[in-house]
């Protein structure tokens, strides 16, 4: 059984990675950090290189198996301390509480929360430890949806550390936003900064159409011989991240188009009745970023977490 090396003595590091298990499910792992699900549980796992006793990756399944196992805090299926068992992966309390999380999640997930429409995805809130682009999660079926720096991978370097709840973080950007609509000179402003995301619409929609014609010219001077091999596919390369990377910029901006300002006297009256693609577009265009900073102990102030870099329209 992982865990052990044999009944009632204890693998150390396979209970060690376990023990970490159960304490991010219960969100005790780190003070910046909720409870996190069973799914999350196993990618972290896998991320961090550890594998089941077999050797193959994590699965949801086969942790909830092992959790619920009594064996695993020396106990028999009748929930009895097993007679000699000696050291236990978990105590017989953190088991019964553990029982009692799934069961309550159990309950949760037989009435699936609405999805939530995040203003401030896409790469407006950024992780203030990082500078990674937050993406909207809810940590269980039954947690509030929340902000949060994505956990490291291979290919992006974040910090995994800093979350938000949604709520919070919204409220106070829209507040800070409704704030500069009050300034006087807001709807030119405004203007002027669409005026630049069209300009910039236009490029990249260019530049994205000429892609094609760029990978047939590094074709072309690869097949006349002018082109050695490993600087063909670097070429290559280097034409297909800029691509997808452009791609993603259009998306981006193109959220920000929802906005039919035109002509609008009373902007904040617009904000207070306008659909939320609208406001998000809004939002997208007054705000470069926000940066999202870890939780302070003692301080419950959602304002003193963010810092807005405001848009400036091009000189």
């Amino acid at each position: 059984m992982y865990g052990y090396v044999r009944p009632g003595v204890l693998a150390p590091a396979e209970a060690a990675a376990l023990r970490q298990a159960v304490f991010r499910l219960f969100g005790e792992a780190s003070k910046d950090e909720g409870p996190l699900s069973e799914g999350e549980v196993v990618r972290r796992m896998n991320e961090e290189g550890l594998t089941t006793a077999r050797g193959n990756p994590w699965r949801r399944e086969v942790l909830h198996r092992l959790l619920t196992n009594p064996r695993i805090a020396g106990l028999d299926p009748s929930g009895k301390p097993i007679e000699g068992w000696g050291e236990s992966v978990l105590t017989p309390e953190q088991f019964l509480r553990l029982g009692a999380l799934f069961d309550e999640r159990s309950s949760q997930r037989a009435a699936p929360r609405e999805p939530h429409d995040y203003l401030a995805t896409g790469g407006c809130a950024i992780c203030g430890n990082c500078a990674t682009s937050m993406t909207g999660a809810r940590v269980d079926s039954g947690a509030p949806p929340s902000y949060r720096c994505p956990p490291p991978t291979e290919a992006v370097k974040s910090c995994g550390s800093v979350r938000m709840n949604a709520d919070r973080l919204e409220e106070s950007v829209a507040e800070q936003v409704l704030a500069e609509l009050l300034k006087p000179g807001a709807q030119e402003h405004l203007e002027a900064l669409q005026a630049d995301v069209e300009a910039e619409t236009a490029r990249l929609r260019q530049h994205i159409k000429g892609a094609d014609a760029r990978f047939v010219s590094i074709g072309d001077l690869h097949g006349r011989g002018l082109m050695v091999e490993s600087a063909f596919l670097a070429a290559q390369k280097a034409n297909k991240d800029d691509l997808r990377l452009s791609r993603a910029r259009l998306h981006y901006l193109e959220q920000m188009t929802d906005l039919p300002i035109g002509g609008v006297d009373d902007l904040v009256h617009w904000w207070n009745t306008a659909p939320h693609a609208s406001k998000k577009a809004l939002v997208l265009l007054e705000i470069e970023h926000v940066r999202v900073l870890p939780q302070q102990a003692g301080s419950n102030d959602p304002h003193g977490r963010l810092q807005i870099k405001w848009r400036q329209p091009a000189a």
